[in-house]
Protein backbone atom coordinates (compact mmCIF):
# COMPACT_ATOMS: atom_id res chain seq x y z
CA UNK A 1 0.00 0.00 0.00
CA UNK A 2 1.52 3.31 -0.61
CA UNK A 3 1.06 4.58 3.10
CA UNK A 4 3.31 1.72 3.74
CA UNK A 5 6.00 2.13 1.05
CA UNK A 6 6.51 6.19 2.23
CA UNK A 7 6.62 5.00 5.73
CA UNK A 8 9.70 2.53 5.24
CA UNK A 9 11.70 5.14 2.96
CA UNK A 10 11.42 8.19 5.51
CA UNK A 11 14.84 6.51 7.38
CA UNK A 12 16.29 6.13 3.83
CA UNK A 13 15.48 9.39 3.14
CA UNK A 14 17.10 10.99 6.50
CA UNK A 15 20.45 8.82 6.43
CA UNK A 16 21.19 9.97 3.11
CA UNK A 17 20.85 13.03 3.88
CA UNK A 18 22.81 13.11 6.71
CA UNK A 19 25.56 11.14 4.11
CA UNK A 20 25.74 13.55 2.09
CA UNK A 21 26.64 16.49 4.44
CA UNK A 22 29.73 14.81 6.21
CA UNK A 23 32.42 15.91 4.87
CA UNK A 24 33.93 12.14 4.93
CA UNK A 25 34.06 10.06 1.65
CA UNK A 26 30.91 7.87 2.05
CA UNK A 27 30.87 5.31 -1.28
CA UNK A 28 27.73 6.06 -3.29
CA UNK A 29 26.13 2.73 -4.07
CA UNK A 30 24.16 1.66 -7.39
CA UNK A 31 20.51 1.84 -6.82
CA UNK A 32 18.88 -1.06 -5.65
CA UNK A 33 16.96 -3.29 -7.71
CA UNK A 34 13.51 -3.18 -7.06
CA UNK A 35 12.70 -5.03 -4.21
CA UNK A 36 8.98 -5.44 -2.48
CA UNK A 37 7.29 -3.20 -1.09
CA UNK A 38 7.82 -4.89 2.25
CA UNK A 39 11.77 -4.35 2.51
CA UNK A 40 14.14 -1.57 2.05
CA UNK A 41 17.61 -1.90 2.30
CA UNK A 42 20.76 0.61 3.00
CA UNK A 43 23.79 0.57 1.52
CA UNK A 44 26.45 -0.32 3.64
CA UNK A 45 29.75 2.25 4.55
CA UNK A 46 33.16 1.17 4.17
CA UNK A 47 34.88 0.77 7.25
CA UNK A 48 37.81 3.45 5.84
CA UNK A 49 35.82 5.90 5.08
CA UNK A 50 34.22 6.07 8.81
CA UNK A 51 37.81 6.36 10.43
CA UNK A 52 38.02 9.26 7.72
CA UNK A 53 34.68 10.83 8.65
CA UNK A 54 35.10 9.90 12.26
CA UNK A 55 39.08 11.41 12.29
CA UNK A 56 38.02 14.62 9.91
CA UNK A 57 34.91 15.47 13.23
CA UNK A 58 37.79 15.45 16.08
CA UNK A 59 39.64 18.63 17.45
CA UNK A 60 42.76 19.40 17.04
CA UNK A 61 45.10 18.45 20.08
CA UNK A 62 47.76 21.68 20.73
CA UNK A 63 51.36 20.03 20.46
CA UNK A 64 52.69 20.47 24.46
CA UNK A 65 56.07 21.48 23.07
CA UNK A 66 54.52 24.22 21.18
CA UNK A 67 53.66 26.76 24.12
CA UNK A 68 57.11 26.53 26.47
CA UNK A 69 55.24 26.75 30.07
CA UNK A 70 57.13 30.15 31.97
CA UNK A 71 57.74 29.17 35.57
CA UNK A 72 55.56 30.92 38.43
CA UNK A 73 57.35 33.48 40.37
CA UNK A 74 57.73 31.90 44.01
CA UNK A 75 59.93 32.42 47.17
CA UNK A 76 63.18 31.93 45.59
CA UNK A 77 62.80 34.52 42.84
CA UNK A 78 61.48 37.18 45.25
CA UNK A 79 64.76 36.33 48.01
CA UNK A 80 66.68 36.67 44.84
CA UNK A 81 64.94 40.12 44.84
CA UNK A 82 65.44 41.32 48.10
CA UNK A 83 68.45 40.45 48.51
CA UNK A 84 69.87 41.89 45.36
CA UNK A 85 67.78 45.11 46.48
CA UNK A 86 68.80 44.93 50.76
CA UNK A 87 72.80 44.62 49.03
CA UNK A 88 71.93 48.08 46.54
CA UNK A 89 70.83 49.85 49.61
CA UNK A 90 73.97 48.72 51.99
CA UNK A 91 75.99 50.31 49.09
CA UNK A 92 74.15 53.10 48.68
CA UNK A 93 73.84 54.11 52.29
CA UNK A 94 77.74 53.74 52.61
CA UNK A 95 77.95 56.40 49.70
CA UNK A 96 75.87 58.58 51.36
CA UNK A 97 77.38 58.92 54.86
CA UNK A 98 80.69 58.63 53.52
CA UNK A 99 79.57 61.58 51.31
CA UNK A 100 80.49 59.92 48.20
CA UNK A 101 81.04 62.67 45.32
CA UNK A 102 79.07 60.96 42.51
CA UNK A 103 75.74 59.64 44.77
CA UNK A 104 75.80 62.85 46.22
CA UNK A 105 75.73 64.50 42.57
CA UNK A 106 72.69 62.02 41.79
CA UNK A 107 70.06 63.02 44.04
CA UNK A 108 67.15 64.45 43.22
CA UNK A 109 67.55 66.98 45.85
CA UNK A 110 70.12 69.94 46.19
CA UNK A 111 72.83 69.19 48.47
CA UNK A 112 75.98 71.29 49.86
CA UNK A 113 78.99 70.42 52.08
CA UNK A 114 81.18 72.89 53.61
CA UNK A 115 84.38 71.04 55.02
CA UNK A 116 86.50 72.54 57.55
CA UNK A 117 90.04 70.33 57.06
CA UNK A 118 93.84 70.03 58.96
CA UNK A 119 95.59 67.94 56.88
CA UNK A 120 98.83 67.09 58.87
CA UNK A 121 101.86 65.12 57.34
CA UNK A 122 105.30 64.58 58.60
CA UNK A 123 107.00 65.99 55.95
CA UNK A 124 105.21 69.10 55.13
CA UNK A 125 103.81 69.93 58.09
CA UNK A 126 99.66 71.37 58.97
CA UNK A 127 97.85 72.42 55.85
CA UNK A 128 94.79 74.06 56.73
CA UNK A 129 91.84 74.65 54.06
CA UNK A 130 88.07 75.34 53.99
CA UNK A 131 86.01 73.89 50.82
CA UNK A 132 82.49 73.74 49.61
CA UNK A 133 81.59 70.80 47.31
CA UNK A 134 77.91 69.76 46.10
CA UNK A 135 75.27 70.70 43.82
CA UNK A 136 72.27 73.42 43.90
CA UNK A 137 69.73 72.83 41.28
CA UNK A 138 68.50 75.18 39.01
CA UNK A 139 64.44 74.72 38.51
CA UNK A 140 63.76 78.17 37.50
CA UNK A 141 66.25 77.75 34.35
CA UNK A 142 65.94 74.16 33.67
CA UNK A 143 65.59 70.92 35.97
CA UNK A 144 67.91 69.30 34.62
CA UNK A 145 70.75 72.26 35.36
CA UNK A 146 72.60 71.99 38.42
CA UNK A 147 75.55 74.18 39.72
CA UNK A 148 78.29 72.53 40.97
CA UNK A 149 80.86 73.43 43.08
CA UNK A 150 84.66 72.18 43.54
CA UNK A 151 85.22 68.68 45.01
CA UNK A 152 82.19 67.33 42.99
CA UNK A 153 84.00 67.21 39.82
CA UNK A 154 87.14 65.99 40.69
CA UNK A 155 85.33 62.13 41.52
CA UNK A 156 87.93 61.78 44.09
CA UNK A 157 87.37 59.60 47.31
CA UNK A 158 90.48 60.71 49.69
CA UNK A 159 92.21 63.82 50.85
CA UNK A 160 95.14 62.72 48.88
CA UNK A 161 93.17 63.16 45.23
CA UNK A 162 91.30 66.16 46.82
CA UNK A 163 94.08 68.35 46.33
CA UNK A 164 92.54 70.04 43.42
CA UNK A 165 91.84 73.67 42.43
CA UNK A 166 88.72 75.13 43.76
CA UNK A 167 86.05 75.68 41.01
CA UNK A 168 82.59 76.12 40.15
CA UNK A 169 80.42 74.78 37.22
CA UNK A 170 77.18 73.92 35.43
CA UNK A 171 76.07 69.97 35.17
CA UNK A 172 73.31 69.33 32.18
CA UNK A 173 71.57 66.27 32.52
CA UNK A 174 71.33 65.15 28.56
CA UNK A 175 69.76 61.79 29.34
CA UNK A 176 69.21 59.22 31.86
CA UNK A 177 67.97 55.53 32.19
CA UNK A 178 67.85 52.89 34.41
CA UNK A 179 71.44 52.21 34.74
CA UNK A 180 73.20 55.02 32.53
CA UNK A 181 73.26 58.24 32.68
CA UNK A 182 75.04 61.41 30.45
CA UNK A 183 75.95 64.52 31.24
CA UNK A 184 77.25 67.51 29.78
CA UNK A 185 79.49 69.60 32.48
CA UNK A 186 81.09 73.74 32.20
CA UNK A 187 83.43 74.45 34.80
CA UNK A 188 85.21 76.94 36.15
CA UNK A 189 88.80 77.18 37.56
CA UNK A 190 90.00 80.85 37.92
CA UNK A 191 88.68 82.70 34.88
CA UNK A 192 88.66 79.71 31.89
CA UNK A 193 86.01 77.67 31.22
CA UNK A 194 86.62 73.62 31.27
CA UNK A 195 83.70 72.42 28.87
CA UNK A 196 83.53 68.58 29.17
CA UNK A 197 80.98 65.23 29.04
CA UNK A 198 80.48 62.55 31.21
CA UNK A 199 78.84 59.20 30.66
CA UNK A 200 78.19 56.67 34.25
CA UNK A 201 76.70 53.51 34.13
CA UNK A 202 76.28 51.64 37.77
CA UNK A 203 74.07 48.86 38.77
CA UNK A 204 73.50 45.91 40.51
CA UNK A 205 75.13 42.62 39.03
CA UNK A 206 73.90 39.95 41.39
CA UNK A 207 72.98 39.28 44.67
CA UNK A 208 76.26 40.53 46.53
CA UNK A 209 78.14 42.49 43.70
CA UNK A 210 77.57 45.90 42.06
CA UNK A 211 79.32 48.09 39.75
CA UNK A 212 80.05 52.07 38.41
CA UNK A 213 81.75 52.85 35.29
CA UNK A 214 82.21 56.50 34.40
CA UNK A 215 83.99 57.85 31.78
CA UNK A 216 84.65 61.52 31.13
CA UNK A 217 86.41 63.87 28.36
CA UNK A 218 87.25 67.17 29.13
CA UNK A 219 89.14 70.29 28.46
CA UNK A 220 91.21 73.03 30.29
CA UNK A 221 92.89 75.90 29.11
CA UNK A 222 95.84 74.26 31.24
CA UNK A 223 95.36 70.29 31.19
CA UNK A 224 94.25 70.84 27.26
CA UNK A 225 92.15 67.49 26.30
CA UNK A 226 92.26 64.86 29.01
CA UNK A 227 89.76 62.00 30.37
CA UNK A 228 89.24 60.02 33.63
CA UNK A 229 87.65 56.63 33.58
CA UNK A 230 86.95 55.13 36.62
CA UNK A 231 85.73 51.62 37.73
CA UNK A 232 84.48 50.38 41.09
CA UNK A 233 83.57 46.92 41.78
CA UNK A 234 81.33 46.49 45.40
CA UNK A 235 80.83 42.92 46.84
CA UNK A 236 78.56 43.04 50.01
CA UNK A 237 79.64 40.75 52.25
CA UNK A 238 77.34 40.90 55.22
CA UNK A 239 74.66 43.54 56.63
CA UNK A 240 77.29 45.79 57.54
CA UNK A 241 80.59 45.47 55.27
CA UNK A 242 81.00 46.33 52.18
CA UNK A 243 84.35 45.75 49.68
CA UNK A 244 85.09 48.07 47.12
CA UNK A 245 87.33 48.01 44.71
CA UNK A 246 88.13 50.94 42.67
CA UNK A 247 90.49 51.64 39.68
CA UNK A 248 91.03 55.21 38.35
CA UNK A 249 93.20 56.02 35.25
CA UNK A 250 93.87 59.76 33.75
CA UNK A 251 95.25 60.47 30.55
CA UNK A 252 95.47 63.73 28.76
CA UNK A 253 97.97 66.07 26.39
CA UNK A 254 99.86 67.48 29.36
CA UNK A 255 99.84 64.20 31.82
CA UNK A 256 102.95 62.21 32.31
CA UNK A 257 101.59 59.31 30.19
CA UNK A 258 98.51 57.46 32.31
CA UNK A 259 98.47 58.34 36.12
CA UNK A 260 96.95 55.31 37.80
CA UNK A 261 95.45 54.72 41.00
CA UNK A 262 94.14 51.34 42.07
CA UNK A 263 92.38 51.18 45.53
CA UNK A 264 90.73 48.15 47.93
CA UNK A 265 88.52 49.22 50.45
CA UNK A 266 86.76 47.72 53.54
CA UNK A 267 83.43 49.55 54.12
CA UNK A 268 82.20 49.04 57.91
CA UNK A 269 79.01 50.38 59.60
CA UNK A 270 79.23 49.81 63.54
CA UNK A 271 75.54 50.17 65.33
CA UNK A 272 73.18 50.74 62.19
CA UNK A 273 70.59 51.45 64.86
CA UNK A 274 72.15 53.75 67.13
CA UNK A 275 70.82 57.40 66.57
CA UNK A 276 74.32 58.62 65.78
CA UNK A 277 75.73 56.20 63.10
CA UNK A 278 79.76 55.40 63.30
CA UNK A 279 81.66 54.17 60.40
CA UNK A 280 85.00 53.00 59.34
CA UNK A 281 87.33 52.82 55.73
CA UNK A 282 90.09 50.82 56.07
CA UNK A 283 91.70 51.53 52.53
CA UNK A 284 95.20 50.46 51.13
CA UNK A 285 96.18 52.27 47.64
CA UNK A 286 98.60 52.30 45.02
CA UNK A 287 99.23 55.16 42.05
CA UNK A 288 102.19 56.01 39.83
CA UNK A 289 101.98 56.72 36.39
CA UNK A 290 104.25 55.30 32.73
CA UNK A 291 105.89 58.53 31.77
CA UNK A 292 108.80 59.28 30.95
CA UNK A 293 109.16 56.34 33.54
CA UNK A 294 107.12 54.15 34.46
CA UNK A 295 107.13 53.51 38.48
CA UNK A 296 104.90 53.59 41.49
CA UNK A 297 104.79 57.24 43.42
CA UNK A 298 102.93 55.86 46.48
CA UNK A 299 102.34 53.09 48.63
CA UNK A 300 99.25 54.21 51.16
CA UNK A 301 97.74 52.63 54.03
CA UNK A 302 94.87 54.36 56.29
CA UNK A 303 91.82 54.10 57.91
CA UNK A 304 88.89 56.57 57.83
CA UNK A 305 86.55 57.27 61.15
CA UNK A 306 83.29 58.79 60.30
CA UNK A 307 80.67 59.87 62.90
CA UNK A 308 77.76 62.10 62.98
CA UNK A 309 77.57 64.74 66.08
CA UNK A 310 75.70 66.79 67.90
CA UNK A 311 73.07 67.10 64.93
CA UNK A 312 72.07 65.12 61.52
CA UNK A 313 74.15 67.16 59.66
CA UNK A 314 77.46 67.57 61.10
CA UNK A 315 80.08 65.11 60.59
CA UNK A 316 83.46 64.20 61.92
CA UNK A 317 86.19 62.51 60.40
CA UNK A 318 89.88 61.05 61.24
CA UNK A 319 92.25 59.97 58.74
CA UNK A 320 95.43 58.41 60.01
CA UNK A 321 97.57 56.89 57.14
CA UNK A 322 101.21 55.77 56.33
CA UNK A 323 102.64 56.79 52.78
CA UNK A 324 105.67 54.85 51.27
CA UNK A 325 106.08 57.43 48.42
CA UNK A 326 108.71 59.27 45.90
CA UNK A 327 107.51 62.36 44.01
CA UNK A 328 109.72 61.86 41.21
CA UNK A 329 111.52 59.32 39.40
CA UNK A 330 114.99 60.35 40.78
CA UNK A 331 114.11 60.45 44.58
CA UNK A 332 114.56 58.18 47.28
CA UNK A 333 111.18 56.43 48.50
CA UNK A 334 110.36 57.94 52.16
CA UNK A 335 108.04 56.85 54.63
CA UNK A 336 105.46 60.10 55.58
CA UNK A 337 102.51 59.76 58.36
CA UNK A 338 99.89 62.00 58.04
CA UNK A 339 96.43 62.86 59.79
CA UNK A 340 93.21 64.62 58.43
CA UNK A 341 91.17 65.85 60.68
CA UNK A 342 87.47 67.00 58.90
CA UNK A 343 84.51 68.84 60.01
CA UNK A 344 81.99 68.78 57.47
CA UNK A 345 78.72 70.61 57.32
CA UNK A 346 75.64 68.97 55.56
CA UNK A 347 73.53 71.93 53.96
CA UNK A 348 70.42 69.42 52.52
CA UNK A 349 66.79 70.25 53.02
CA UNK A 350 66.11 66.24 54.60
CA UNK A 351 68.77 64.23 55.34
CA UNK A 352 66.99 60.69 55.32
CA UNK A 353 69.67 57.96 56.82
CA UNK A 354 68.91 54.78 54.93
CA UNK A 355 69.19 51.95 57.02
Amino acid sequence: MPTHRSHHLLPVIALASLAVAMPGRCEQTAAAPEQSPSSTTIAPVSSEALEDTLGASEPAVPDPNEFEEQPAVNWVDDSHAYMTNQAQSLTEWMDEFFGDPEYNLEQAESLLRLELIDDWETEDGHDFKIRLRGKVQLPKISRRLNLVFSGEESDLDDEEDRRVDDEIGLQYEVREGSRSRLDLTMGISGSKPKPGIKYRNEGPIDDKHSYRFIERVQYSDKEKFFTITQGDLNRVIDDNNVLRWSNRAIWGERTDGVEWRTRLSLRQRLDPEARRPIALNYFAAISGETEPSSYVKNYRLGVLWRRQVYRDYLFVELEPAYNYRRKEFEEHRRSVWSMVVRLEIALQRDLIRKR
